[in-house]
């Protein structure tokens, strides 16, 4: 658990740094477990059916998220912000959508809702109303037990494009798109109308602690956030995004607020400016992973954001050059997020920042 003082310390940081986007010290860092970024680790029992069901969601059938996170914590004085979401191994929408939620062992995934193009104009968004009352169950049972010092975060709420694509099976979407375009679009629309409702549906259980609102990338924001994204548009045009999505994107953030946030992957960021032109958007969240271009080849391209907006760099990978980029990245507009396999004490934290902010 951690303090109050720890909890206003990290708040004003978020708010000064982050935020507001002012020159201090440092900007806030965030040390995070890897099991935290796979709950379907969170089971506490054998899942013994083939598919899930809303049903299925018991108190006892997973862990949250903070009982997770306080198990396997190793760092204490870093910025992280302490959270609760409802089971992230649930793809939320998608199954609202009319997608079956399959179990393997390990594993959660989706069977398609559409087998046809033709399917697509036929489809009811949302299909399965249960779930939607489900998730609405969850939020609030995490509301009504929420420990002190944690915050109840949105769950998993994958993009428009994401979405579609489980529906209709990644690889017939992306023929879609090029073959039946009006198709997409019109069905992009519905989902988009689901999303926000979702999104209003959360915000109404959840109220503002310490002034503000947590969310699952461990950050404190002062009014109303989240963080949107397209992932399967990482292998598509640029020109295909903002033909089809990016004005659902600019919808969410004209009803959210501004401190809404755009996650991307290091492996499918192309589409990055489109992104960060959307009127109103707070900033980006960058995950860099093995299979992208190496942390220093982004250099470029993360002083461009903060120049411009504000950043969440979560460093999966290439943690060895990160003291060197961080030195020549502006300290404005930036939370950067570390998995604990890199920095796994509060005194290797110390040392840390002080190596690369110089601090006392």
């Amino acid at each position: 658990m951690k303090s109050d003082e720890q909890l206003s310390q990290s708040v004003a940081r978020f708010r000064h740094v982050f935020w507001d986007r002012n020159r201090t010290d440092r900007p806030p860092v965030g040390i995070v477990s890897d099991e935290v970024f796979m709950p379907i680790g969170y089971l506490r029992k054998k899942f013994d059916r083939p598919a899930v069901e809303p049903a299925d969601l018991k108190a006892d059938l997973c862990l949250t998220d903070y009982e997770c996170a306080s198990a396997h914590r190793k760092v204490f004085c870093d910025d992280w912000i302490p959270f609760n979401a409802a089971w992230r191994a649930i793809p939320w929408l998608e199954a609202m959508c009319g997608c079956r939620v399959r179990y393997a062992t390990g594993s959660l995934g989706l069977a398609s809702a559409a087998d046809s193009r033709k399917g697509l104009r036929h489809l009811n968004v949302p299909a399965d109303r249960r779930w939607l009352e489900c998730l609405r169950e969850q939020t609030l049972q995490l509301v009504n037990a929420c420990p002190s010092d944690c915050w109840v975060s949105p769950t998993i709420m994958r993009g428009t494009s994401d979405i579609i694509a489980a529906m209709r099976g990644l690889t017939e979407f992306y023929i879609d798109i090029c073959t039946d375009p009006a198709a997409i679009a019109e069905l992009a629309g519905q989902v988009n109308r689901l999303w926000l409702e979702v999104a209003d549906m959360h915000f109404s259980l959840v109220k503002p602690r310490l002034g503000g609102y947590g969310h699952i990338y461990g950050y404190w924001a002062p009014e109303k956030t989240t963080v949107i994204q397209e992932d399967v548009m990482g292998m598509c045009s640029p020109a295909t995004y903002c033909e089809l999505f990016r004005e659902h994107n600019a919808r969410l953030v004209r009803h959210l607020g501004s401190h809404v946030l755009f996650h991307l992957h290091s492996t499918g960021y192309g589409h990055y400016r489109d992104v960060l032109s959307i009127p109103g958007l707070a900033g980006l969240e960058l995950t860099v992973e093995a299979n992208g271009p190496p942390l220093p080849d982004l250099l470029p391209v993360l002083r461009e954001v903060l120049e411009q907006s504000r950043l969440i760099l979560y460093v999966d990978h290439g943690f060895e050059h990160l003291p060197s980029v961080l030195s020549r990245l502006p300290r404005e507009g930036l939370y950067v997020l570390i998995p604990d396999r890199f920095i796994g004490s509060d005194d290797e934290f110390r040392e840390f920042v002080r190596r690369v902010w110089r601090t006392d």
